[in-house]
């Protein structure tokens, strides 16, 4: 009853988003008039939602793939009994304890052109430094190693939740039959997690589509909206040019692609956990 009571409440301002959306609603002005689909006919004209789908696209990518690499091998490296594994263990989680704005914050100081300490430290090893945030080509990449030093070790405690619940028969029997250890991650490890692969990259696509914080802390979008997501370009749209109802269409196509990209993952995790527990 109060995941319902939560849930219904949730729907109220959703629904209100999506009224509005049809409307030319101007925070301004405070007119509202209907206009049916008229801000997403504007959206489908307007090269720049185009641009910001884009970049929104590719953020995804490239931070969901870091993160669930790289949390793959640092939590099958934890799960390995190492020594000091629980300071170990304190020092992977430390990016989650920050606020993502605040960890944004942190990384545009070391990426400074001149001041910043990553320019400094190719410097000494006889590399060139790079604008990072400050050039359109490698601002991207920039907010996307932000966004993979904040959640990597999210996806990392979870890959370890699922190593370490394992079934030991599999391991057992594959031992005793002499099978490579290559053969045995291929074949039995992969397959036993892939519910939990599945978890991870539902959590992180949803929340990479809907990036804000970081990006804005950042870049704000910039520089020549090469950092440019769709949440950012909303937020410009409503509170800086107080477009409102047009901001609320950028945010109901959102929605929508992160509803049709969960629906089907959700299918896909269901069908693995069947496959993996055979029901």
């Amino acid at each position: 009853m109060p995941a319902f009571i939560l849930t219904a409440g949730i729907l109220i301002p959703f629904g209100y988003s999506v009224v509005m959306s049809f409307t030319d609603f101007n925070l301004t002005s405070g007119t509202s008039n209907f206009i049916g689909f008229g801000n997403y006919i504007k959206l489908a004209k307007d090269p720049e939602f185009w641009n910001a789908l884009k970049v929104t696209i590719l953020f995804t990518i490239g931070a969901v793939a870091i993160e669930v690499g790289i949390g793959f091998v640092s939590a099958y490296l934890l799960n390995l009994g190492m020594r000091g594994q629980k300071i170990w263990r304190t020092l992977f989680l430390l990016p989650v304890m920050l606020p993502p704005a605040v960890a944004a914050i942190m990384w545009k100081l070391m990426m400074a052109p001149i001041q910043g300490v990553f320019n400094y430290l190719l410097q000494l090893v006889g590399l060139p430094g790079s604008q990072w945030l400050g050039g359109s080509s490698s601002a991207l990449f920039s907010v996307i190693l932000i966004d993979a030093y904040v959640f990597m070790p999210f996806a990392g405690m979870i890959f370890l939740a699922g190593v370490q619940n394992l079934p030991k028969e599999p391991y057992e029997a594959a031992a005793v039959d002499g099978v490579s250890s290559w053969f045995t991650f291929r074949r039995l490890t992969i397959p036993l997690l892939k519910p939990v692969i599945l978890i991870v990259l539902l959590f992180r696509i949803m929340d990479c589509l809907k990036q804000f914080d970081i990006v804005y802390a950042a870049t704000k979008g910039g520089p020549a909206s090469a950092t440019m997501t769709i949440s950012v370009q909303a937020y410009y749209h409503s509170f800086r040019w107080t477009n409102m109802g047009y901001a609320f269409a950028h945010l109901v196509v959102l929605w929508a692609i992160v509803y049709v990209l969960s629906y089907f993952l959700v299918g896909q995790w269901r069908k693995a956990v069947s496959e993996v527990h055979g029901y």
